[in-house]
């Protein structure tokens, strides 16, 4: 084979633009997993379409149109990327990233191989995010070198990269750590051996932007802000426990509070329906008049008095028993009755009336006993029968 022979078989296969797109040159992936490959091109390309095509030789490759092939152009970072799902065998082959243009497409290529078994070189995800200020570590399976895609490389035998440190985590396997991340960080890399190039796409993102961070089994992350997190997590849980008694005694205070006006009310009802029956009293029989109201009002049945001393002593005995659920010994006379009285006024108050057994202080002892219990005092002026009779009916 002549000299320009191979120099038409180069020119062929590598023609011209490739200085303006740039990618790996060979990549290994297992059958049915996923491989994204980036294509980074210059900034004059950014409105132009992008896509990928297939063929040993560029001027004879073909577009790849096929579902499992997706390609999505980030123009905010001048990168396109090819994303192939659920490799196969037959996938295998020589690919091109490509940018359509008047003229001759610049183009790049590289070669993908997608075996039975699991690929020597890999990562557990081609993505890994880290904040600002942070850092992040990425383990590579089988690699020598961490490089940007345009091809500066850090590795076991020596190279740097700013603010990037390798070392052997055992085995195969090199562990690389991005330290103190910043914005500029962001963008593509690459973990590679000898023979092939494994993509993984590192995002910074700024510190406070904490609701967009993801852990990943293969990476460790130390954002700058994780103490400032743990603290705000702190506050939030000490606020919570300090509202939870407030609620609680709020509903305490609440219920109570109902309760009070429902108590109110009744009171109120009691008062308005014991000021209907208000009685005068200035003797015997209005007291017992009296006595029979309370009783009926507070038990709900009427006593069978007969407008003498004896009964309206039964009546306040009766009502003496229904408040307090004892029964007072009487003997049928004004003392006894005036005594149930006065026990009824001292359940009811808490306080002993001074009494010294005639009608009159019984008669005072009602009084106080149906002021006690109506918040009205009642007007006695020793009404005649006739009356007592016209107020009844009234």
């Amino acid at each position: 084979m002549t000299m320009e022979t191979l120099l038409l078989m180069f020119l062929l296969t590598h023609a011209a633009g490739t200085q303006d797109i740039h990618t790996v040159s060979k990549i290994s992936v297992q059958k049915q997993q996923k491989i994204t490959i980036p294509c980074l091109y210059d900034q004059k390309y950014v409105s132009f379409p992008k896509y990928m095509s297939r063929g040993g030789v560029w001027i004879f490759s073909q577009h790849v149109s096929h579902n499992r092939m997706s390609v999505e152009d980030n123009q905010a970072e001048n990168v396109f990327t090819a994303t192939l799902s659920e490799a196969e065998v037959s996938d295998s082959g020589t690919y091109w990233c490509a940018v359509t243009v008047s003229g001759s497409d610049p183009h790049v290529y590289l070669d993908l191989q997608v075996t039975e078994a699991e690929a020597r070189l890999r990562v557990s995800s081609q993505t890994v995010s880290g904040y600002e200020g942070g850092n992040v570590t990425i383990l590579c399976h089988g690699a020598s070198h961490w490089c940007t895609i345009r091809g500066a490389c850090v590795g076991r035998d020596g190279g740097s990269l700013e603010r990037t440190a390798v070392s052997d985590d055992g085995g195969d396997v090199l562990r690389v750590t991005l330290w103190q991340l910043q914005k500029e960080d962001s963008g593509w890399y690459y973990c590679s051996n000898e023979n092939s190039q494994m993509p993984v796409n590192v995002t910074v993102m700024e510190a406070l932007d904490i609701t967009q961070f993801t852990t990943n089994p293969s990476y460790s992350t130390t954002p700058l802000g994780e103490d400032r997190l743990d603290f705000r997590r702190f506050l939030w849980l000490l606020l919570l426990g300090a509202m939870l008694p407030i609620t609680v005694c709020g509903a305490v205070m609440l219920i109570k509070a109902r309760n009070k006006r429902k108590k109110r009310a009744e009171i109120s009802n009691l008062h308005d329906d014991m000021n209907i029956q208000q009685l005068p009293k200035k003797n015997g029989k209005n007291n017992e008049v009296a006595c029979e109201n309370l009783y009926g009002f507070t038990t709900g049945n009427k006593p069978i008095t007969q407008g003498n001393g004896k009964n309206n002593e039964v009546a306040c005995e009766d009502l003496y028993e229904t408040m307090t659920g004892n029964k007072q010994i009487t003997q049928g006379n004004g003392k006894n009755n005036e005594v149930a009285c006065e026990d009824l006024y001292e359940t009811m108050t808490g306080n002993k009336q001074n009494t010294q057994g005639n009608w009159k202080n019984n008669e005072v002892s009602c009084e106080d006993l149906y002021e006690t219990m109506t918040g009205n005092k009642q007007n006695t002026q020793s009404l005649r029968e006739p009356d007592y009779v016209n107020i009844m009916k009234t």
